[in-house]
């Protein structure tokens, strides 16, 4: 469960795109889109969404081009989805990807579970957490016209602090995340590594 409020701490509504994203279900007598269901039927509604997040991180390191790793199912044992290639050095990501639209112009709260905290506090190197915010809606998440295919996605991003993110982490419209966002990464990774060396020689 992810909580949204504003800066009074009450529930209000999300901008995307210069506008309130307003949910909205098909008229009478107009057919439901088949993107209401999975093209393959084991494929759970969340299931989708966690794809749908890692796959919208993938598309921003591509724009950047930043390498993007992805953790094997069968090896997702440190709560890491994947890992961003700089050149230089590389950080390690956990993404999150919600449906859930009460969003308001203060802070949203991801509440972590202890396993997360304990592994990440434990790493030698940069971890950030990516909060991926889609429409409640499946088939609102992208809006295909004869000119372009619109991702109706907007992604929250901050550094693991292991002094600060003990139970949970809150993140703001400052936090959004976007492919020239991940410059700022790599300069921070880097200086992140450049210090350790600099304190061992």
């Amino acid at each position: 469960m992810i909580h949204w409020q504003d800066a009074g701490g009450h529930p209000a509504s999300f901008g995307i795109s210069g506008g309130t994203h307003i949910l909205t279900t098909p008229a009478f007598g107009v057919p439901a889109s088949r993107l209401s269901t999975s093209a393959n039927h084991f494929y759970s509604d969340n299931g989708r969404r966690g794809r749908y997040g890692v796959a919208y991180l993938r598309a921003l390191c591509a724009h950047a081009g930043v390498g993007f790793a992805e953790t094997s199912p069968d090896e997702d044992i440190d709560a890491i989805d994947a890992t961003l290639k700089f050149g230089r050095a590389s950080a390690e990501v956990q993404v999150k990807c919600t449906g859930t639209f009460k969003v308001g112009t203060g802070a949203a709260t991801l509440p972590l579970e202890p396993a997360w905290v304990t592994k990440w506090a434990s790493a030698y190197h940069p971890i950030f957490v990516v909060l991926v915010k889609v429409p409640t809606i499946i088939p609102d998440w992208i809006e295909s016209t004869p000119v372009s295919t619109n991702h109706r996605a907007v992604a929250f991003a901050k550094r693991f602090d292991r002094t600060l993110h003990t139970t949970s982490m809150k993140f703001t419209h400052a936090d959004q995340l976007t492919a020239e966002t991940l410059y700022d990464w790599r300069d921070e990774v880097y200086d992140f590594y450049e210090s350790f060396a600099g304190s061992t020689t």
